[in-house]
């Protein structure tokens, strides 16, 4: 069976997004948002996880092609917002 592409992973992980969620993934030593998924947010802490997961097979395929790329430790990060409006960040 053939690996999948980078494409077909990035398409997964883009499909688990959501426009509202209030999850996203960070890299837990230096706070960098790893791509493919800089810039998506998840419903839950759940299909964040799923995401993470499908972001560090994306880079470690891409690893083969440029290994100079970074290693992340991929969180889930919590972002809400309390009754100010204040966006507070919560790590599990």
């Amino acid at each position: 069976m053939a690996r999948p592409t980078l494409v077909d992973i990035r398409d997964r992980i883009h499909a688990l997004a959501s426009e509202s969620g209030e999850f996203s993934l960070v890299c837990a030593r230096y706070g960098d948002r790893p791509v493919p998924a800089a810039e998506l947010r998840f419903d839950s802490r759940a299909t964040a996880r799923v995401a993470a997961r499908e972001t560090e097979r994306y880079r470690a395929a891409l690893r083969r092609y440029d290994p100079q790329l970074p290693y992340y430790d991929v969180i889930v990060r919590q972002e809400s917002t309390d009754v100010t409006g204040v966006s507070r960040v919560s790590a599990p």
